[in-house]
């Protein structure tokens, strides 16, 4: 049963993310809320973990039903404030106002396209109980950082295109930024004798062109990298690509966003409940966007999840 009426809801915002359009639409959201009498309170997330800080305050204050408006980085932060605040993550009901420049996290849970019917959309689905990944980075045997994720983690060639277009003020569409900063980092990329650890597969080694750690199908504004991906079914999906050549990876970047690329003899997909990824060398990271603290990493799954408004 659909419960934003039935709660107070708490609007972390990132305002960063509000243009002259976009404080059009959030104007019109807000209206559209309050008309269909879902009561909520604004706060802003003025700078980067500002949005964490105030999902754990929220949340150690007693609150349970908190939306967020912002891209997959503002949602990677309030999840990550949840699990800070040390509150039963299962208590927490979640909503999302898209307003980044990918929204990748939305697209696996159907989130309209067009904004003019988002409202509507939270008001005629349901929340589903969602798996939350967390990746530990590990240096000389020990973990110097964590953080979660819902959507996917991505390491190697993936991370190096993020951490390329981390700061980058898109003049054109999101996905041609991402697909040029692709080309970009392509071309001077070197691929690195990498080992991937599963209970289930054992060790597999080989020099890897990227990897993704899927708890969702999107990322890479609209590329569909881990097609199989389900984020209720207690599972990680993991796509390892090994190097391949730069005129491949480009006659192939249509199979990304339809999730063909997985029939390449060079793609291995399996899924895990955890999977280690180590070299002799600090491997790049990232998940929604957020670089990670480079070194090994370990993936695993927290116990409890997180009730996600969305439609799958």
């Amino acid at each position: 049963m659909n419960q934003l009426k039935s709660f107070d809801w708490q609007i972390i915002v990132n305002p960063n993310a509000l243009n002259k359009k976009r404080l059009s639409i959030q104007s019109q959201w807000l209206e559209e809320l309050s008309r269909n009498g879902i009561h909520y309170k604004l706060w802003n997330a003025n700078g980067a973990g500002q949005g964490m800080a105030l999902a754990e305050k929220l949340c150690r204050e007693g609150c349970r039903h908190l939306m967020v408006m912002g891209g997959d980085g503002s949602v990677n932060e309030v999840v990550n404030g949840i699990y800070r605040s040390e509150i039963p993550a299962n208590e927490m009901y979640l909503a999302i106002l898209p307003l980044g420049t990918g929204n990748d996290f939305c697209r696996t849970f159907a989130y309209p396209k067009d904004k003019s019917k988002v409202v509507d959309f939270l008001l005629h689905n349901d929340f589903h109980p969602v798996d939350v990944g967390v990746v530990e980075s590990v240096c000389e045997g020990r973990v110097v950082a964590l953080r979660r994720f819902i959507n996917i983690a991505g390491f190697a060639f993936d991370a190096a295109v993020i951490r390329e277009t981390v700061g980058a003020k898109p003049k054109i569409g999101a996905s041609a930024v991402y697909l040029s900063k692709l080309l970009k980092v392509l071309f001077s990329y070197r691929p690195m004798s990498v080992t991937v650890h599963t209970e289930e597969e054992g060790d597999y080694t080989c020099e890897m062109f990227t990897i993704a750690v899927g708890n969702a199908q999107f990322n890479g504004n609209g590329m569909r990298q881990v097609p199989m991906a389900d984020p209720t079914d207690g599972l990680l999906d993991v796509v390892t690509i090994r190097k391949l050549s730069p005129l491949k990876v480009m006659a192939n970047v249509k199979n990304l966003f339809s999730g063909k690329h997985i029939s390449l003899p060079e793609v291995k997909v399996f899924t895990t409940r955890s999977v280690e990824i180590s070299s002799k060398h600090p491997i790049p990271g990232e998940v929604e966007g957020e670089m990670l603290v480079e070194g090994n990493y370990r993936i695993s799954l927290e116990t409890l999840k997180i009730n996600i408004l969305g439609n799958i």
